[in-house]
């Protein structure tokens, strides 16, 4: 009898120090998510109109739309990118590429462009959460490439085990499977966000390129007509008509 008590009595004591830990890390959640979420508001220079908030509030990925940036917060550091400074974006599971976007820039007055695991611009597969349930995964990342020297990359972990499930690998469908559930819908958010980022920037680029193609030709023709008239090959009159029709 007395051990059967002093079971139930530990079971109690178990049950009563794990809520404890559970509420205590609760608050420290809390806590963390309105620090981050403090600093977020509080640049002068950006004002997020979207964000996604990772697990456990460890971070936050926001992006403002009226002056075209990105930025990702955490606990250590802050980081904006202007969208044209956007490469590309991958959607990383347990090391291996699941999705891909890159962009098309113009270089040297042409298009160029290459994707990561498709054709330029190409979103490559796509993580459910509905599929191989009973793999284990210890890591959901996003890394973004990005045209500065200083920092060519930034990777979002929006799920690791290692901060998330105690530093273990977890199945999908287990006990913690929750949270990859979490992290993989935030990660999918952020490559679709990105991704519509950069279409908007290769769009703008291209009517860039177009624009500016045809100022160059319109300059060179009327520099011949010019020409032309000088060598009295056009009079004054014909001149004139010539260039109303290339400016119209």
């Amino acid at each position: 009898m007395e051990t059967i008590v002093i079971i139930v009595i530990a079971i109690i004591v178990f049950v009563i120090i794990v809520e404890i830990q559970a509420k205590k890390k609760k608050e420290e959640d809390e806590i963390r998510g309105i620090m981050i979420e403090s600093r977020v508001n509080d640049i002068d220079d950006f004002s997020a109109t979207i964000k996604v908030v990772g697990v456990d509030n460890l971070y936050t990925f926001a992006i403002d739309e009226n002056n075209r940036k990105v930025a990702y917060f955490d606990e250590e550091q802050e980081t904006f990118i202007p969208y044209d400074e956007i490469i590309s974006v991958e959607l990383i599971e347990n090391n291996t590429t699941i999705a891909s976007k890159s962009t098309m820039r113009t270089i040297g007055g042409a298009l160029a462009g290459g994707a990561l695991g498709g054709g330029a611009g190409a979103i490559v597969g796509g993580l459910s959460g509905n599929t191989s349930m009973k793999k284990k995964v210890s890591l959901v990342q996003v890394k973004l490439r990005i045209r500065d020297i200083s920092m060519p990359t930034l990777s979002i972990n929006c799920f690791d085990c290692k901060t998330m499930a105690a530093g273990e690998e977890i199945k999908p469908d287990g006990i913690l499977g929750f949270k990859y559930k979490q992290g993989l819908e935030h990660a999918n958010k952020i490559v679709d966000l990105v991704s519509v980022i950069i279409d908007d920037v290769d769009k703008n680029e291209k009517k860039s390129f177009i624009k500016n193609t045809s100022t160059g030709s319109i300059a060179e023709e009327l520099s011949k007509l010019a020409d032309l008239k000088d060598k009295g090959i056009l009079t004054e009159e014909e001149f004139s008509v010539q260039k109303a029709k290339l400016l119209s």
